[in-house]
């Protein structure tokens, strides 16, 4: 009886029918049609985010540079042993890929001089996009004024 009365049911409401099999594969056609783009958008979020790590890390590290080199009295190499040291700590960044520049208005430099701090550098990205992007740089500057006579 019960069989019955679901079969009555499905004839009075095509839409409770079973579907063709040619119509349950449409959704896999639509998904891989569409994953493409949704791998190339994830893959973009994840080269975006680490531009942004490397571009603060890279601006940390003239900072602190800069200002290390000002509590030195414009010694250039602990200027950029601090900023060697803020970009090893960074995520995903090592110093092998940096370029850091410490100069001074004058040397010997001396109190109140500015000591400036360059600091640039050159990545591959973790997941590169072929034909987008496989490399990223940045660059960073900051400058200070020596504490103290280096004398």
């Amino acid at each position: 009886m019960r069989t019955q009365m679901i079969g009555e049911h499905a004839r009075r409401n095509p839409s409770h029918r079973i579907r063709s099999p040619k119509r349950r594969g449409q959704a896999l056609v639509e998904f891989l049609m569409v994953l493409p783009i949704l791998l190339l958008l994830v893959f973009g979020l994840v080269g975006v985010g680490q531009v942004l790590l490397a571009s603060y890390t890279v601006n940390q590290a003239a900072r602190v540079g800069a200002h290390q080199g000002a509590l030195a009295g414009g010694v250039a190499t602990a200027a950029s042993s601090a900023a060697e040291d803020v970009i090893n700590d960074g995520v995903g960044t090592n110093v092998a890929n940096a370029r850091i520049a410490v100069t001074c208005t004058r040397t010997p430099c001396r109190r109140y001089d500015p000591i400036t701090v360059q600091v640039a550098y050159a990545g591959e990205l973790w997941v590169p996009v072929p034909g987008l992007m496989d490399h990223f740089s940045v660059r960073a500057e900051a400058t200070r004024a020596a504490e103290r006579d280096s004398q």
